[in-house]
């Protein structure tokens, strides 16, 4: 029925309409989601509803604006006012235009539906109650209708037939008329999670024996670090228990490849999957850590012990410049109180600069620790006792230096007996690392035989006031004669001669030396061992070059000269770092496996009593495996598996030590080039701290919201009303005790957020400089490393009061399953809780809300390692920053590095952040989301009203839930792939387009270049700006690519002042 006349206009319209072909979009999902989803139409009604006041002698049926809408009078029915009416209107126009025919639409209601609260009852023990499940869907549907007033009342029966009978046929679907082999389908992926691991008869092999994988042993666990736990796991139970807690992401989250951790811990190999646990830190659940195998702790990684003993250096650091202002204040009468007062100082003052009194530290290690200035004197004292007085102590005790002289040493004299015996006079050897073959005459072996005693011998006892060299080849290049002449005298005076040409050999050598060795793939075959063991005899061994007897050694007054001239590198903070991550690695590695390449020698060696199986231990099970095949396919199928997970994890091993994906020649062209060109994208692209604000709500969500809001109310408060700010500087001690919250020092969450190493540039000065610029940036230009040491000494108060309130709660069997296994992810079980707890009563304090653990006090070394690994460990989950492990191998090689800039942050937030957080499905990690999109939302506001200069009010709902989903980090890597997926498809494809946010474009040249990483962008921004400035069309456009090229442009304060400066450039 028409209520309203019909013309022929009207006809030819409505012809036209049913003659169109309709067209689906992907667009009409988002119509019918918000159609749909209460707490989107809930968000819509509080931000858009407006109140209408009421007309006392308003008649809806006198009103003319509804005559063309008599079909429609029941919505009109309650209207108060005309203003109102016209709403009602508005919104029936907009549903007319609504195209039902699309499955779209019917899929985005359906998904609404779906993620409403009531259907998410489902789940739950209300789920299985009709009457409670009824209600509740009922009075969903009540909400609905008074939210949307044109919605359709018709649906309102069907809700309540379906809310009460849905119940019933999903209990009788349960628990009726099913067979036993379908619910246990159903329940199959319950029975993962919580069922402790099946018991299985065949026995396994493990440690050079075949045992019962479900018998627990009843002597002491294998290595030096036992399990703390009384009941001992059974075989079976560690090698399951070493899976990941379900993320549901399944193959975008833990079931898929992205990452040697990943791969690994699916092997077959109990012995792979403990190793990599122990090399690599990882930030997901175990489910080792839950209650269905017993809260078994998660031991600290090498990767986190090596974050923790890089306090010994931190230190040194901030003793040095403290011995520097001591200095300025002897000599000057006063000295700088900040840390930018300090770089200022350096710059405009006449007197020693901070780079000129680090050189004269070094001087004076080779001196003899001999200095008239007695600050000078003193830091050099303080390198010695915290730097290398300490790791050279370990070295020599563990016999780092010798190991692998030794191993030589045996390889070359076995040769030399086999060649007696045969009669031979040459041995040629076929590399299996690099397929090369290399001939050596009896009388070379022999030279290298009485060198590696040579050396061996001249390993014992540490080496006097030892300083790590590191040359400087842009110097060596420029002056080489000098540099030649200086090392031939060394050599004279030690009795040795070099010709000419072996002299230059020597030279370039030394000039192309980089502190950390690049890692060469092994090509693995059946003999594994032997594979393995060549890296020590053709010189290929993985570690560090400063625990390696040189046969160069040169004389203390030598390396004076060689200093002096500027050929070695002379900066002691630069040194200190590079030793203390060349050789702790060595130390750690050796500490766990008995050698610094993780092999696992002394495992064999010394009858596993000391240490972990290695590499050798992991090889050697799986051949056993593949010998216990059925048949050929199961074996290759085993021995492929064998090599891709040995290549993991010596790739782990490389990870740690930095050396993962390192270039040929670092010190080549194109290299520094990347490496430039890294640091400039830093200091052009990067907005600051402020779009680190999401940093504040994981302070909170991590540990509890209800104690995170009550610890940081109260440490805030403190901070307010006492100037000593007591509970903020607690927890700020302890967490740089542990090497956390010293970002003022490292600036290493900022260079992990760029992707930029600091251990380049050492011996260029073109890239020192780019990398002092970025170091200066994040200090004082963006401020992300000011913001960090915040944050995170903010984030240790939190923590380590959850940490100790746990402990002591678990020590009275109070505490909760769901921070048991938060503990025990921390690598906390109950033993080692007692003896925090223990620890805390006999040396902490407490405030109303917070527990302070004091541990430099604590007796129990024990308790005070576990505590501050947990503390450290649980620090970079919240405040996130990047693991080792936590990234696809391939973003670590240069080139790749380059093109993918900035993107660590973004896959370490992917795990850190949304998949930890699915793993705990709790009320913390959705709250905590809440809190996370109402930070990207306020930083998101920010942007648009005052860098982008636009009213943030006309952006429509779901633009700022996408912007603020976008800026809280939840998405991880996932919002980066969204991006180009839109850019490359002019937005048909992706979030916004489905959410009907954004219609179809045609993106630019640039933005599709940029996807090849900022670096590209950048170049193509270069060629932009010649290409207007050369055909004479420069324009406003051009302005806005120059400024994008200048420095410090993007940080957020400082947004108008470049838009001034982009002001002044449009001259056209």
């Amino acid at each position: 029925m028409i209520s309203y006349p019909f013309t022929p206009e009207d006809a030819q319209k409505t012809f036209e309409k049913e003659t169109t072909p309709v067209e689906y979009n992907v667009s009409d999902f988002g119509t019918g989601f918000k159609d749909e989803n209460l707490p989107y139409m809930a968000i819509e009604y509080l931000t858009n509803n407006q109140d209408f006041p009421a007309d006392e002698n308003y008649n809806p049926k006198q009103d003319p604006q509804i005559q063309p809408y008599n079909d429609f009078y029941d919505h009109f029915m309650f209207s108060k006012s005309a203003a109102e009416t016209t709403s009602i209107i508005s919104k029936l126009d907009q549903q007319a235009e609504t195209n039902y025919a699309s499955p779209w639409y019917h899929l985005g209601r359906v998904t609404g539906a779906f993620l409403d609260p009531s259907s998410l009852l489902l789940f739950t023990k209300v789920g299985q109650s009709a009457k409670l499940f009824g209600t509740a869907f009922a009075a969903e549907e009540i909400a609905k209708q008074n939210i949307d007033p044109v919605r359709d009342d018709s649906y309102v029966p069907w809700t309540v037939a379906g809310g009460y009978g849905l119940p019933y046929v999903i209990n009788k679907m349960a628990k009726g008329n099913v067979s036993a082999a379908t619910h246990q389908k159903i329940i199959k992926s319950d029975e993962s999670f919580h069922a402790p691991p099946k018991q299985i008869t065949q026995q396994i092999y493990e440690d050079g024996k075949f045992i019962n994988p479900n018998e627990r042993p009843t002597t002491g666990s294998v290595g030096a670090a036992a399990n703390e736990t009384k009941i001992k796991a059974t075989p079976l139970e560690e090698f399951q228990g070493e899976k990941f807690v379900k993320s549901n992401l399944g193959v975008f989250g833990e079931d898929g490849p992205w990452t040697n951790v990943f791969r690994v811990t699916k092997a077959v190999s109990k012995n792979a999957r403990t190793m990599i646990a122990d090399i690599l830190d990882t930030p997901l659940l175990k489910l080792k850590n839950t209650k269905e195998y017993g809260f078994k702790a998660t031991d600290p990684s090498i990767e986190v012990q090596l974050r923790m003993r890089e306090v010994g250096s931190i230190e040194a650091m901030k003793d040095i410049k403290e011995q520097y202002m001591k200095y300025i204040s002897r000599v000057q009468g006063s000295h700088p109180k900040t840390e930018i007062g300090l770089n200022m100082h350096n710059i405009m003052n006449s007197q020693m600069s901070l780079a000129q009194f680090s050189r004269e530290v070094t001087l004076t290690r080779l001196k003899g620790m001999q200095n008239d200035i007695p600050e000078i004197a003193q830091a050099a004292r303080v390198t010695q006792d915290k730097v290398y007085g300490p790791i050279g102590k370990e070295m020599q005790e563990l016999g780092i230096r010798k190991l692998p002289i030794e191993r030589e040493l045996n390889f070359w004299k076995g040769t030399m007996d086999t060649m007696k015996k045969k009669g031979e006079t040459s041995k040629s050897f076929k590399s299996k690392v690099d397929g090369t073959t290399s001939q050596y005459s009896a009388t070379e072996i022999r030279n290298k035989i009485a060198k590696l005693e040579e050396r061996l011998k001249s390993s014992d006892g540490l080496i006097k006031d030892y300083v790590n060299i590191i040359y400087n080849k842009t110097n060596i290049d420029k002056n080489k004669e000098l540099f030649k002449n200086i090392i031939r005298e060394d050599l004279i005076k030690r009795g040795k001669y070099i010709n000419e040409k072996k002299l230059n050999t020597l030279a370039d050598d030394l000039a192309g030396h980089f502190p950390f060795q690049r890692f060469e793939k092994t090509k693995y075959t059946d003999d594994v061992k032997d594979l393995l063991f060549e890296r020590y005899a053709f010189n290929r061994p993985r570690y560090a070059r400063a625990t390696r007897a040189r046969e160069l050694n040169l004389l203390p007054e030598t390396q004076v000269k060689l200093l002096e001239n500027d050929f070695m590198v002379s900066d002691i903070f630069s040194l200190m770092k590079t030793y203390y991550r060349q050789v702790t690695p060595d130390i750690l590695f050796t500490k766990k496996y008995g050698d610094p390449n993780g092999l696992g020698y002394k495992y064999i060696d010394e009858a596993q009593s000391m240490t972990f199986p290695g590499l050798y231990q992991v090889a050697e099970e799986y051949n056993v495996k593949a010998f216990m095949a059925k048949n050929k396919t199961q074996k290759a199928k085993i021995m492929a598996e064998r090599n891709k997970v040995l290549e993991d994890l010596e790739a782990g091993i490389e990870l740690v030590r930095g050396t993962y994906g390192l270039p040929a020649d670092p010190h080549a062209w194109t290299s520094r080039a990347m490496r430039t060109m890294k640091h400039y994208n830093a200091l052009t692209m990067l907005t600051g701290f402020f779009a680190a604000v999401a940093d504040v709500p994981r302070t909170v969500m991590t540990s509890g919201i209800q104690r995170g809001f009550k610890t940081q109310f109260e440490m805030w408060g403190d901070m307010l009303s006492n100037k000593n700010r007591g509970i903020f500087k607690a927890g700020k001690k302890e967490a740089q005790s542990f090497a956390e919250a010293v970002d003022m020092v490292t600036g290493q969450r900022a260079m992990l957020f760029s992707d930029i190493g600091d251990m380049f540039g050492m011996s260029s000065k073109v890239e020192g400089m780019m990398g002092k610029a970025a170091n200066f940036n994040f200090m004082y230009i963006n401020m992300m490393s000011r913001w960090t040491e915040f944050m995170k000494s903010a984030a240790s108060v939190t923590i380590g009061s959850r940490i100790l309130e746990d402990s002591i709660k678990w020590s009275k069997g109070t505490l909760s399953d769901k921070f048991k296994t938060k503990l025990a992810a921390s690598g906390i079980d109950e033993e080692v809780a007692k003896r925090i707890a223990k620890m805390h009563e006999s040396h902490g304090t407490k405030t109303t809300h917070n527990f302070m653990a004091n541990t430099v006090e604590w007796t129990d070394d024990l308790a005070k390692q576990r505590f501050g690994a947990a503390l450290n460990k649980d620090i970079n989950i919240t405040i996130v920053t990047p693991g080792k492990g936590d990234t696809p191998l391939f973003m670590n090689y240069e080139l790749a590095s380059t093109i993918v800039q900035f993107k660590k942050f973004a896959m370490a937030s992917t795990q850190r952040m949304l998949m930890r957080g699915m793993q705990e499905k709790d009320m913390d990690f959705l709250f905590g989301s809440m809190l996370l999109m109402g930070s990207g939302m306020l930083v998101d506001s920010v942007y648009t009203t005052f860098r982008f200069d636009k009213d943030y009010s006309k952006k429509s709902l779901t633009a700022k839930l996408l912007a603020a989903f976008d800026r809280s980090g939840l998405g991880g890597i996932f919002v980066d792939v969204n991006r180009s997926i839109e850019a490359l498809t002019d937005n048909r494809i992706g979030i916004a387009p489905l959410m009907g946010e954004g219609k179809p474009y045609g993106s630019s040249m640039k933005s599709k270049v940029g996807l090849l990483g900022p670096s590209a962008s950048q170049i193509y921004n270069i060629f932009d700006i010649m290409y207007d400035v050369g055909g004479k069309s420069y324009n406003h456009y051009t302005a806005r690519n120059v400024r994008r090229l200048i420095p410090f442009q993007n940080v957020w304060y400082l947004d108008w002042l470049f838009d001034d400066l982009e002001k002044g450039l449009r001259f056209k």
